[in-house]
C-alpha cells in the first residue's frame, strides 16, 4: 500500500512539473477609488459644459457640502457634486490609500505559481500588454452616469469611476467609489498543480455598463450558482452586450468560455472588433 502511495505521489509530482502552461492573457480594469475628493490636480466639467482646470488643496476639499476647487489662477470655486458632469483627476500620491494601485497587473501563473509571465490573447487584436497603462489608468475619471429614467422622463444619476479608460469607445464600464475588485487564480489548487499555474486576474462582482450613444446604463452582476448554470450571463447578458458583432462572437463561440470574471477581456476585445 505504501509503495502504491509513493508511486502515485511521484506520478503527481511528475505531472505537476511538466504541466501545460495557460494560453490566455488576463485583462484587468483599473482599480477603483475609496474616496473623492482628495488633494490633487485635474479638470472638472460641469453639467453646463464649463470646464475648470485646477486643484484640490489639502485642508480645503469640502466645506458645507461643496467642493473647494482652485482654478489655475488661484480663484476658489464652490462646486456642488450634483452640478458635476465629469472629472479627470490626478490625485496627490501622498493621500492615495496604499491598497489602491494605479498600475494594473496582467499576469498568468507559471507551473510553480512563482513565475509570472504575460500571455497574448488568442485573437487578432492589439495585445493588452502593449496598452499604455500609465497614460490611461493614472488619471481617475469620474463621469455622471444615468442609472434609471422613470415614466415622466426624470433621471436618476450619479458620479461613478470609469474602469476601462482607453478602450471605452463602444462601452463605458463603471463602479461606485469604494468598490474593490476581486482577485482570482492566485492560490495553488489541485487543478493548477496538474495543468499549470492558471490565469490570474481581477474583476468586479458588479459593474454598470453604458453603451456609447445611449442614455441609460445597466447593471451586470456576477451570477449566483443557479443563475450561472441557467446561463444568465453566458447566454443572455453576454449576447445582449456583444451579440450584434459577429466577429466578436466568433472569438467566444462556446458558452462556458464566457465567464463573468473575464468581463475586462470581453470589453477589450469588443472595443477592437
Amino acid at each position: 500500500m505504501r509503495k502504491l502511495q509513493l508511486l502515485l505521489g511521484l506520478l503527481f509530482l511528475a505531472v505537476a512539473a511538466f504541466a501545460q502552461k495557460p494560453t490566455f492573457e488576463c485583462v484587468n480594469f483599473r482599480e477603483g477609488f475609496d474616496k473623492f475628493p482628495l488633494p490633487g490636480k485635474g479638470t472638472i466639467t460641469l453639467n453646463s459644459g464649463e470646464s475648470i482646470e485646477g486643484e484640490f488643496r489639502q485642508g480645503m476639499v469640502i466645506k458645507m457640502n461643496k467642493w473647494q476647487w482652485f482654478d489655475t489662477a488661484g480663484q476658489l470655486h464652490q462646486i456642488k457634486e450634483k452640478d458635476v458632469q465629469r472629472v479627470v483627476f490626478f490625485p496627490d500620491p501622498t493621500f492615495v490609500d496604499k491598497d489602491i494601485e494605479i498600475a494594473v497587473n496582467i499576469s498568468v501563473g507559471g507551473n510553480n505559481m512563482e513565475n509570472i509571465e504575460q500571455k497574448n490573447l488568442p485573437f487578432n487584436v492589439t495585445q493588452f500588454k502593449d496598452f499604455d497603462q500609465k497614460k490611461f489608468y493614472e488619471p481617475l475619471i469620474l463621469e455622471r452616469v444615468v442609472k434609471s429614467v422613470n415614466n415622466k422622463g426624470d433621471e436618476k444619476s450619479g458620479l461613478m469611476v470609469l474602469l476601462n479608460n482607453g478602450f471605452d469607445s463602444k462601452y463605458k464600464v463603471y463602479v461606485n467609489l469604494g468598490a474593490h475588485s476581486k482577485a482570482f487564480g492566485e492560490k495553488v489548487t489541485l487543478f493548477n498543480l496538474l495543468f499549470g499555474g492558471g490565469e490570474m486576474g481581477k474583476y468586479y462582482k458588479a459593474i454598470r455598463v453604458l453603451k456609447v450613444g445611449e442614455k441609460e446604463s445597466m447593471v451586470i452582476s456576477e451570477p449566483a450558482l443557479f443563475s450561472f448554470w441557467f446561463g444568465k450571463f453566458r447566454n443572455k447578458e453576454f449576447v445582449k452586450l456583444f451579440g450584434d458583432n459577429a466577429d466578436f462572437m466568433a472569438c467566444y463561440p462556446k458558452s462556458m468560455k464566457r465567464k463573468f470574471k473575464y468581463t475586462p477581456e470581453f470589453f477589450w476585445v469588443y472595443d477592437q472588433k
